[in-house]
């Protein structure tokens, strides 16, 4: 049986798996997409503890303000930048433009996503 926080993270995991290059989510958006409106603080958490083997692209969650949650002078930081800038985001003063570059999830688009396959 799987637990409540365990379904949580396997919701956020799927929608952060379907993150196109170049583009980004904020925690909140993914946080609803799972169904877990309000709580957009578990979703960096659960982030956090995915395993590594998932190859997830943490780097496009971001807070709804536009900028990398981590601080600015931060290791952390400076690798989601390095890997967001490597996929064509831009990062101007520390923000990112979100009406360019953010995901635009369309619900009834086809796939070949197939969530069944990811958690192998």
């Amino acid at each position: 049986m799987t637990s409540h926080m365990e379904y949580f993270r396997q919701q956020v995991y799927l929608c952060v798996a379907q993150i196109p290059a170049g583009k980004v989510a904020s925690y909140g958006q993914i946080a609803r997409l799972a169904g877990f409106p309000r709580h957009a603080r578990h979703v960096s958490k659960a982030l956090g503890a995915a395993d590594k083997s998932l190859q997830l692209p943490w780097q496009r969650v971001i807070g709804a303000n536009g900028r990398i949650a981590f601080k600015a002078d931060s290791d952390h930081y400076a690798r989601q930048a390095a890997l967001l800038k490597k996929e064509g985001v831009k990062i101007i003063n520390g923000k990112i433009n979100m009406q360019q570059f953010a995901w635009q999830y369309v619900k009834d688009k086809q796939s070949d996503f197939r969530p069944e396959e990811f958690f192998k």
